[in-house]
């Protein structure tokens, strides 16, 4: 008896997932969104001095809190975010030329900007 049971309730776990469905979010356009801003490599101003480079133009990136409840604005969120408009100009490379906290204000609680140039760097080496 304790047998029969067994079975029974084997072969019903077993066709129960022969219905399931399978949904996923990895698809390619959230693969590349999600890997965009590390197509964009981050140089400082002083290693231009050694490179062929082309100013594609300037960028920013932003980190807002809007609610109590959110994290605070963060310098790196903002950072990234430079990135990937950097990396929608086609840019391989970028420079950061200040990071902004402002006050609070109606549309964010903290708030951080950060301005940079979008490169498109050629040669790694002048030399």
């Amino acid at each position: 008896m304790f047998r029969s049971i067994l079975l029974v309730c084997t072969v019903a776990a077993i066709s129960a997932c022969g219905n399931l469905q399978l949904s996923s979010n990895l698809d390619k356009k959230n693969f590349d969104e999600y890997f965009k801003p590390s197509q964009v490599k981050v140089y400082e101003k002083s290693d231009l001095l050694n490179l062929e480079y082309k100013v594609l133009g300037a960028v920013d990136g932003s980190s807002c809190q809007r609610e109590e409840n959110e994290p605070p604005a963060d310098i790196r969120e903002a950072r990234t975010n430079a990135r990937i408009h950097a990396a929608d100009l086609n840019a391989n490379g970028i420079v950061f030329q200040s990071c902004i906290s402002f006050a609070r204000d109606k549309a964010c609680i903290s708030n951080i900007i950060c301005y940079a140039r979008a490169l498109h760097v050629s040669a790694f080496d002048k030399e």
